[in-house]
């Protein structure tokens, strides 16, 4: 028996599987001992390791490598919060960084205030893609 079968069958996993759980536990402990364990995307507590990823704050694939390494632009979201930059067909992003305060509203096309919108935690910043008023129009 090879040393990675014998490791696997001691671990009930593939070692690279293993040391991939150990190092976001590990992760996970630090960050809730720093009481940095806080959802990037929605705020709340990430609670668990299984909720834990690693989010980049601006879209970095196709864009540049740096910013995929760039620590400053590195957080933390629940796995469910994170969700993939998609492209638009003109190759621009649809992940609009908002003015504080403010989210993008598909169907006006402009920033609206986010109390204009209706929560929605499957969307990477936790709110609808139309504002009220547009979801009341469409109806």
């Amino acid at each position: 028996m090879s040393s990675n079968e014998s490791k696997a069958k001691t671990l009930g996993m593939p070692h690279g599987t293993a040391n991939g759980r150990l190092r976001k536990s590990i992760l996970f402990h630090l960050l809730t001992r720093l009481k940095e364990n806080v959802c990037y995307v929605c705020g709340e507590e990430i609670k668990t390791p299984d909720e834990l990823s690693i989010e980049h704050k601006k879209p970095w694939e196709g864009v540049s490598a740096d910013l995929f390494w760039d620590l400053e632009n590195i957080a933390f979201s629940h796995l469910f919060c994170n969700r993939p930059h998609r492209l638009h067909n003109n190759g621009g992003w649809n992940k609009k960084d908002a003015p504080e305060g403010m989210a993008w509203c598909i169907g006006h096309q402009r920033f609206e205030s986010v109390e204009n919108f209706w929560k929605n935690a499957s969307f990477w910043n936790g709110l609808e893609k139309y504002c009220k008023e547009t979801k009341i129009r469409n109806r």
